[in-house]
C-alpha cells in the first residue's frame, strides 16, 4: 500500500520551512523560492503561496516515495507525515542511515519518536549548533508521529516518573540560534543535492569562553563540576595543600623538621655504636640539651650539603671504621701470615726430611685459610659497609 501525504503533513512543512515569494541565491550558485524549492542556474519569477504549494508537492513526493520504500512497518497517516516531514528536513541519506527509521522497521515506535529530537543541529556559519527552529520542528513531528497511537494511562501514584539522565543531557542544547538572530533554516538538504543556506558569521571566541561554554551547557556536566569530590569524612590539617583527587600532598614544615631530627638522631645512635671498643665507649649526650643541638647540627649540615652540591666530590676514601669484626679479621690475617712465616722457616732453614716437609706443610695450610679468609673478609666489608 502506497501512503500519501495529507493536507496536515503539507500544513507542517510550510509551516517550519518558510514562504519565501522572491528568489533568494544560495551559496552555491543557485537559487532559493517558496517553501525551500530549489532553481538551478536562473532566478526565475516571483511565486505566490499556491504555486509555491504546487512546487512543494512536487518535491515532497520524491520524499513520499523513499518513505515507502524503507519503510517495512504499517503506518498510520499521523505516522507518515511525521516521517514524511522528517525526511525532508534531514534528507534522504541521513534519513536512511538513521536511528528513527531502524525503529519503525524494528516495530519500536516509542523509541523511534524519540530518535527524532536527536536531529536539532545545522551547519550556522561553519560552526555546528542546536537550532531553535529544529527543536520545535522536532517536537511537533514527534507529537505528530505519536498522536494516533494507542495511549496506556499509568496513574502517577503508581508509578513516578524519574529523570532520565540520557534525556536530560540530551534537551540541554550547546548553543542556540534565535530565529530573530539567525535565518532559519541555517541547512536544508534538497533531494538533488545538499544545499546551505548563508548565515550571518557567528562572533569569535577565545579557547577559554569556548570551554567554559561547553563545560556549562550541560545540566549533568555541572553537576559533575560542583559536587564535592573529596569525602566529607576527609578533614583538612591547617597549613595542608588538598587536591580534589588526592589525600593531602605537602605537611607543615614542623612535620618535615620532625622527622629530620629523628633520622638524625638514629644515624649518631650508630654512628656512636660502631665507634665503641672493648675498653671504651664514647661519652652518651643527655636529652636536656642533646635535641637543641642536634636541631642545629641538621640545619649547619643542609647548608653545607648546599654548599658543596655544585663542587666535584673527592675519590671516597677506603672505609676503615673499627669495629669487632675487622678486628677480629686483622687478627686472623696476622695469625694466617705467622703460621705462614713459620712453616716457611721450617721448610727453607730446616734439614730438608720428610719430617721437616711435613710439618711446614701443617703450618704452611691453616696458615694460608685463614690469610685467604681474612683478605676475603676485609674486601667484603670495604665492598659492602653496611655489612660491616
Amino acid at each position: 500500500m502506497t501512503n500519501s501525504t495529507s493536507a496536515n503533513g503539507l500544513a507542517l512543512i510550510q509551516q517550519y520551512e518558510g514562504f519565501r515569494s522572491q528568489p533568494v541565491r544560495l551559496p552555491d550558485g543557485n537559487w532559493l523560492v517558496g517553501y525551500s524549492h530549489v532553481r538551478i542556474g536562473e532566478p526565475g519569477q516571483a511565486v505566490n503561496e499556491n504555486e509555491a504549494l504546487d512546487l512543494l508537492t512536487l518535491d515532497v513526493a520524491a520524499y513520499e516515495k523513499l518513505v515507502n520504500a524503507r519503510v517495512t512497518q504499517p503506518l498510520n497517516q499521523a505516522q507518515f507525515d511525521a516521517l514524511v516531514s522528517f525526511a525532508f528536513s534531514v534528507g534522504a541519506e541521513a534519513f536512511e542511515q538513521s536511528q528513527v527509521l531502524r525503529r519503525v522497521n524494528a516495530g519500536d515506535f516509542v523509541a523511534a519518536a524519540c530518535a527524532i529530537d536527536a536531529w536539532r543541529k545545522a551547519d550556522v556559519g561553519g560552526e555546528v549548533v542546536v537550532v531553535d527552529s529544529l527543536v520545535r520542528r522536532r517536537a511537533a513531528e514527534k507529537a505528530l508521529f505519536l498522536r494516533d497511537m494507542t495511549v496506556d494511562a499509568t496513574s502517577s501514584v503508581f508509578m513516578r516518573a524519574k529523570l532520565d539522565y540520557a534525556a536530560s543531557i540530551l534537551g540541554a542544547p550547546v548553543k542556540s540560534a534565535a530565529p530573530e538572530a539567525r535565518p532559519a533554516p541555517a541547512l536544508h538538504i534538497v533531494p538533488a543535492a545538499p544545499v546551505e543556506i548563508a548565515a550571518e558569521p557567528a562572533a569569535p571566541q577565545t579557547p577559554a569562553q569556548r570551554l567554559t561554554e561547553i563545560l556549562k551547557s550541560e545540566p549533568a556536566t555541572e553537576a559533575l563540576l560542583l559536587t564535592q569530590v573529596v569525602a566529607n569524612d576527609v578533614e583538612e590539617d591547617e597549613g595542608e595543600i588538598v587536591t580534589a583527587h588526592a589525600k593531602p600532598v605537602a605537611r607543615p614544615m614542623d612535620n618535615v623538621r620532625e622527622a629530620t631530627r629523628v633520622a638524625f638522631e638514629a644515624a649518631e645512635a650508630k654512628r656512636r655504636q660502631r665507634k665503641r671498643f672493648f675498653f671504651f665507649d664514647a661519652p652518651e649526650l643527655s636529652n636536656s640539651f642533646a635535641a637543641p643541638a642536634m636541631e642545629v647540627q641538621v640545619d649547619r649540615r643542609l647548608r653545607a650539603m648546599r654548599a658543596m652540591g655544585d663542587r666535584p666530590q673527592p675519590p671516597a676514601l677506603p672505609n676503615w671504621a673499627p669495629s669487632a669484626e675487622n678486628i677480629g679479621l686483622v687478627l686472623l690475617l696476622v695469625f694466617g701470615l705467622g703460621l705462614m712465616a713459620l712453616g716457611g722457616s721450617l721448610l727453607f732453614d730446616g734439614a730438608g726430611d720428610i719430617v721437616s716437609i711435613i710439618a711446614a706443610a701443617a703450618l704452611v695450610t691453616p696458615g694460608l685459610a685463614a690469610t685467604l679468609m681474612a683478605a676475603f673478609g676485609l674486601w667484603r666489608a670495604q665492598a659492602n659497609p653496611a655489612v660491616a
